[in-house]
């Protein structure tokens, strides 16, 4: 049996990722990811103020007709020729019915195409899908064993998913459960399915299922003659690329090497990148953990965000799991509008003087965002920090320039709202679930190996890393 006690944060996976707001922008500056490769500006397609999005003009003189994007295949499963003439790629969710009836769709297709249709799978588990995160990291670890197709298509013929039928579904495909649980556990296909979810992000992929036929776009689960006519024009172009030259195998490079690879709306504010590494600076900010630990999470927060209390739970399931692997830093970015927030960050100066920053923290955030002053007065008590001490901080505007200096930091970076965290510089916004943040400290975990690899210290490797000045 999978081990559904190390299984309990699936609860999580439907919160969705909110947010509270700040009125401003910037321009943020970060390096590529090492992990990653940064964007670059000639394969962003621009949305006009019609809505209209046209083709690399390039990619038209070359011969290649109809707008195109490009999604890499790398190490997804895929079934059908590697060299076949016509390449359909799939975001898809385990849990969304319309991917189950696209699906019988493409079965369809593929018993009529037979050797001309590679099908792709890409992993896009949505948020309100509580069981499609455990259906997707099941499915890499089925592919690891040689039977992804057989759990894939057992999946989607059975309706409903829960966590009882994917382990049932898991056993009739043969699977070894022992490896599966421990693959789970240990998130080992973590990279696997960011780098999926990264590419839909960038592409805004927001609803499943998506389609990409040699590149190009078709969302929904549509009409058998749809897809139908895009293979034809699809198959017609291949015969004139091969007698230009193009052999089989290079067919779906060539059709989406011009495809653009994110999409931008032309006036659209700018976001945070998640295939960046942002450099953070510590400085003096609160941290609890170890210096010289693995991971650093640097939090931009304000004591009045809901969404920042609800993050804030999340912070402490990773410390109780991650333990001492884990710094957590915290920045003050008390938003317009929420005097008590900003309140209860010149307050947290008494504490952290006192010692006792971290348990101020914890407990304003206990409270919920509707504490009041005097709430703040009976924690400080609670904590052993006289009342005059905390109402004098109160009114002590000595810390406003350091916690200006936060929110600056922050908007410099590119923060906009409320939670906003940096894992080891990597950017994620709002109240997600866990498995979110562990997917990326997997990943970062891997980094931080390379480096030890290459001889950087331990207390060093958060500095290698971002490239920030602690």
């Amino acid at each position: 049996m999978l081990r559904p006690l190390r299984l309990v944060p699936l609860a999580l996976f439907a919160l969705c990722a909110l947010a509270c707001r700040r009125e401003a922008t910037s321009n943020p500056e970060a390096e590529p990811d090492a992990g990653t490769q940064k964007t670059p500006s000639a394969s962003i397609g621009l949305i006009d103020e019609d809505g209209q999005l046209e083709p690399d003009p390039e990619q038209i003189a070359a011969g290649v007709p109809y707008l195109r994007f490009h999604v890499e295949v790398d190490d997804s499963p895929s079934r059908g020729p590697a060299d076949a003439p016509v390449t359909i790629v799939m975001f898809s969710d385990f849990e969304c019915p319309y991917c189950a009836d696209a699906l019988a769709t493409i079965a369809q297709l593929e018993r009529e195409y037979g050797k001309d249709i590679r099908f792709v799978y890409k992993a896009l588990p949505l948020d309100s899908h509580p069981y499609a995160m455990l259906a997707a990291l099941v499915g890499h670890s089925a592919a690891e064993q040689g039977k992804f197709w057989p759990f894939h298509d057992r999946l989607f013929s059975g309706g409903e998913i829960d966590q009882d039928t994917i382990v049932e579904y898991a056993t009739e495909s043969g699977l070894d459960l022992d490896q599966v649980a421990r693959e789970v556990e240990e998130l080992t296909y973590a990279p696997e399915i960011r780098r999926d979810l990264r590419t839909a992000k960038r592409l805004q992929l927001r609803s499943t299922p998506v389609f990409f036929i040699n590149g190009r776009m078709l969302p929904g689960a549509r009409p058998k003659h749809i897809f139908r006519q895009m293979i034809d024009q699809e198959l017609d172009l291949a015969k004139q690329l091969r007698a230009a030259g193009i052999p089989d195998s290079e067919l779906y490079a060539h059709v989406t090497k011009w495809g653009y690879t994110a999409i931008q709306y032309r006036d659209e504010r700018p976001e945070l990148d998640e295939d960046s590494v942002y450099p953070v600076p510590i400085a003096d900010s609160p941290a609890r953990g170890p210096a010289d630990a693995p991971i650093t999470i640097v939090a931009f927060s304000d004591f009045q965000c809901p969404f920042c209390a609800r993050g804030d739970e999340t912070m402490r399931l990773l410390q109780e799991r991650y333990g001492n692997q884990i710094r957590f830093v915290f920045k003050h970015f008390p938003l317009p509008g929420h005097a008590r927030g900003a309140l209860a960050s010149r307050v947290s100066y008494a504490a952290a003087k006192a010692g006792k920053f971290w348990e101020f923290h914890d407990a304003v955030f206990d409270l919920g965002p509707g504490f009041s002053a005097d709430d703040l007065l009976e924690i400080g008590d609670a904590l052993g920090i006289p009342p005059s001490t905390m109402q004098a901080a109160m009114t002590d505007q000595s810390h406003d320039a350091q916690i200006d200096a936060d929110i600056q930091l922050g908007m410099r970076l590119g923060v906009t709202g409320t939670p906003a965290y940096f894992i080891n510089g990597r950017p994620i916004v709002g109240a997600h679930p866990e498995i979110d943040f562990r997917l990326i400290i997997v990943e970062e975990l891997g980094r931080v190996a390379q480096a030890l690899e290459q001889g950087v210290p331990a207390k060093d490797v958060y500095r290698h890393l971002t490239g920030a000045n602690e």
